[in-house]
């Protein structure tokens, strides 16, 4: 079927309902799962929107793919994931040389803080979903969470499976086994009693049918706010990092968690194993590469950062003297940096300090200032502990 499709004698095309629906029975027919070939038909549909029906050629997927960045409405990375649906779907038509190139990206090193799922959260919804009485929910994230399991594999998880202690699962035309933890195989038992389920699928909706992934989403959203978890952090797939996060941990195994979540390549779990920028700089810190400062800028006699506040609080005699007394020790004829004043090399303030008229001072909750502006910080306001009445020299 692939590659019998004719341009116009322009070197132009046009995409039609019949070729997105052989293509749609093709993927079908290659054995794709149900969200995979919606998600390539729903791209494609995007781009005969774009093109409005009209012929278009290589100049108009090039203009489609510069308008997807447009106001940074989609990540580089789902954009990606649109022109690989789309070239694929061109080459199958035998358009080759309509493809497109995707964005380079260079790898990240860190999962976003605001995406980033801990246990403690994950416990706090639980909590939730148990306070709300929500026990379905409660049980499927439980389920999630400990197996790695994604929602479209819930069907999977039967009653006759939770007996067993074992799932197989049949997806992307691939089979694997789960194992499921005692405990959990003991609390499913209990639930499916519960609910008077003796056979089939245990995470079912009233007409029988397996849940959702919009469901579940929903459902989720709804736990955010009694948890007080970020509603950004909430969603089902991110269980399965979470799981994946937990596993290794525990088993320093890359390849036994790439069997276990399903992926063909280790490549592909690494990304799971993404920490936050936070993490990371904690793991920087127990290299023990930074030596501590001791007393090297007091020596120096720099005034900014801690160091300084250190050698303000030192000079007790200082805090008694009138602040223009003190920042006229400052050598204003020293050194600059950023355009801030130093003194004997050291920063001894901000950019207002740095043009501080010494004839008016007043003050700001108990900050000097000039002219008006603050003109301080921590350290200024440790200059001035008698804190002078606005106006007096």
């Amino acid at each position: 079927m692939a590659g019998n499709r004719k341009m116009e004698k322009n070197g132009k095309c046009r995409i039609t309902e019949n070729m997105v629906e052989d293509y749609k029975l093709y993927l079908t027919e290659g054995e794709k799962s149900r969200a995979t070939i919606e998600k390539y038909i729903r791209n494609i549909r995007k781009l005969m929107a774009y093109a409005m029906g009209r012929r278009f050629d290589k100049d108009t997927v090039l203009a489609y793919k510069e308008s997807l960045m447009e106001g940074r409405k989609y990540k580089v990375s789902s954009i990606n994931s649109m022109l690989i649906d789309i070239n694929q779907f061109l080459e199958h038509q035998g358009w080759y040389e309509f493809r497109v190139k995707t964005y380079k990206v260079q790898k990240s090193l860190f999962y976003p803080e605001n995406k980033y799922l801990s246990k403690e959260e994950y416990e706090r919804l639980l909590q939730e979903a148990r306070r709300k009485g929500k026990l379905r929910l409660y049980f499927l994230l439980e389920t999630l969470a400990s197996t790695g399991m994604r929602v479209s594999e819930l069907s999977f998880l039967t009653v006759e499976a939770v007996r067993e202690g074992s799932v197989v699962i049949y997806c992307k035309g691939k089979v694997r086994e789960i194992l499921l933890p005692p405990e959990l195989q003991r609390q499913l038992l209990l639930y499916a009693e519960q609910k008077e389920i003796q056979t089939g699928i245990v995470f079912r909706t009233r007409s029988g049918n397996a849940v959702n992934r919009s469901n579940v989403w929903r459902e989720m959203k709804n736990l955010c706010e009694g948890a007080g978890v970020n509603p950004e952090k909430v969603f089902p797939h991110n269980l399965r990092h979470l799981f994946a996060q937990c596993f290794y941990k525990e088993r320093k195994d890359l390849a036994e968690l790439a069997s276990v979540m399903g992926h063909s390549s280790v490549e592909t779990t690494r990304l799971y194993l993404l920490t936050t920028g936070k993490e990371y700089r904690k793991e920087l810190e127990k290299m023990d590469m930074v030596l501590p400062l001791g007393d090297i800028f007091l020596n120096s006699g720099c005034t900014s950062s801690q160091a300084s506040l250190k050698f303000v609080r030192k000079e007790k005699n200082a805090c008694k003297k009138n602040l223009p007394e003190i920042l006229a020790e400052f050598d204003h004829e020293g050194s600059t940096r950023n355009r801030i004043c130093c003194a004997n090399g050291g920063c001894a303030g901000n950019q207002i300090l740095a043009e501080f008229d010494h004839s008016k001072r007043s003050t700001r909750n108990g900050i000097c200032c000039a002219n008006g502006g603050c003109a301080g910080n921590q350290i200024l306001s440790e200059f001035d502990h008698e804190k002078p009445i606005a106006g007096k020299k």
